[in-house]
């Protein structure tokens, strides 16, 4: 194997950063300063790294399963990256080289796998295997159906270093609640949900990944990290993961012809149909009340609507045979631009009325002089009539 990939299973630092010394000559294979490239045997070979001796021990994989909480980085090289995901990892497995199968970022939760093997993690990224991640998406808004072709689509955008990228969605799915929808993935791009759903006006509020491939994250608390089995890693590329649930459930129900056996598109394949939970099934029923409630209500307008328009036909119609002319109504004062409106050329002033102008100043005088006994006009003052001199 090469020597930096030598160093890099043996624990010592990075494949960057093994070119980095065998470049600065600091690393001797048999007495002799490496050379880049150069090739080694596991336990026929000598080699140091300055003084110490390097050996490559067996080691074996492992795979951890995380529930990433929000406000972790998924980064072990960045001095100042602050909380990351490897703080929460058991004690046990810290010694170990691990590293993240794919990210998430900050703002972002949900199912994350650590690893320390690579060909394991380059399978699982890698969009030629076809392993589907699921995303719980919540939207600042309600999410218009009109747009899942367009999302599914994609969009080309530029990235951080000015470069064209490919977004796009392989699957969406919306929830009775209009905000919230379930994304599908076949490729991993850096924020690419986020980034997707901005071009169309939308803000993620948050973020969830919860499945990859055949593997679900069921009732795990917020930060457990746990090694998965044998079992549970052959799941993720299972055949199962890469069909959508309630995809297939949908279509099943509406879209797929009367040939097609019940199940779905899960039974032609020979697998086990999906079976949606009692809540999941009770939600359904109440989506699909509205929705129907919804398309009766619609009629109904509808069919006044053409009532009226006929009723209304049949009177011109009337008319046209009487020789009565309909005069043709005057537009609103406001869009007559012959006429224009004062009021919206300028703001006038408030204006008092002459009758309240000045009304304190003239009660306040007529106390004065009541106070005095005489009236304006100088008579004195005798109950409620006034006496002239």
């Amino acid at each position: 194997m090469r020597l930096q990939k030598f160093l890099s299973q043996a624990e010592v630092c990075s494949r960057r950063k093994a070119e980095e010394l065998i470049a600065d000559g600091k690393v001797r294979v048999n007495g002799k300063v490496a050379e880049l490239g150069q090739s080694v045997v596991a336990g026929e070979d000598v080699v140091k790294v300055g003084s110490k001796t390097i050996v490559l021990a067996e080691r074996k994989p492992v795979v951890l399963m995380l529930n990433k909480p929000r406000g972790y980085v998924c980064a072990n090289l960045e001095p100042d990256a602050g909380k990351t995901v490897f703080d929460l990892v058991p004690e046990e497995y810290a010694s170990r080289k691990l590293f993240c199968v794919g990210r998430l970022d900050k703002d972002s939760e949900g199912l994350l796998l650590i690893t320390n093997d690579g060909a394991l993690a380059n399978k699982i990224i890698h969009p030629s295997s076809g392993i589907v991640k699921r995303y719980e998406v919540t939207l600042n808004r309600e999410f218009d159906p009109a747009l899942t072709p367009r999302l599914l689509k994609g969009a080309k955008v530029k990235d951080e270093n000015g470069e064209d990228e490919f977004l796009q969605f392989s699957n969406v799915i919306r929830f009775p609640d209009g905000k919230k929808l379930e994304v599908h993935l076949n490729q991993g791009r850096k924020r690419e949900i986020r980034r997707l759903f901005e071009l169309f006006g939308f803000f993620v509020k948050t973020l969830r990944r919860f499945q990859i491939g055949g593997l679900v994250m069921r009732k795990m608390p917020v930060g457990d990290c746990r090694k998965l089995s044998k079992k549970e890693i052959d799941l993720i590329f299972s055949a199962r993961g890469n069909a959508s649930h309630h995809n297939a459930r949908v279509k099943s129900a509406t879209t797929m012809p009367a040939a097609t056996p019940a199940g779905g598109r899960a039974k032609l394949r020979g697998e086990k149909a999906f079976e949606p939970s009692k809540t999941l099934r009770r939600e359904n029923r109440k989506f699909e009340k509205l929705k129907e409630r919804e398309a009766i209500i619609e009629e109904k307008i509808r069919v006044k609507r053409d009532i009226r328009r006929a009723a209304f036909a049949e009177k011109l119609a009337a008319e046209a045979l009487a020789g009565i002319e309909r005069r043709p109504q005057n537009p609103p004062r406001r869009d007559n631009p012959a006429r224009g409106n004062a009021w919206a050329k300028e703001i006038r002033p408030h204006v008092k009325k002459a009758r309240t102008r000045g009304y304190a100043s003239r009660k306040g005088a007529a106390k004065a002089a009541l106070s005095q006994g005489e009236s304006r006009q100088g008579g004195k003052f005798q109950g409620k009539n006034f006496r002239k001199k």
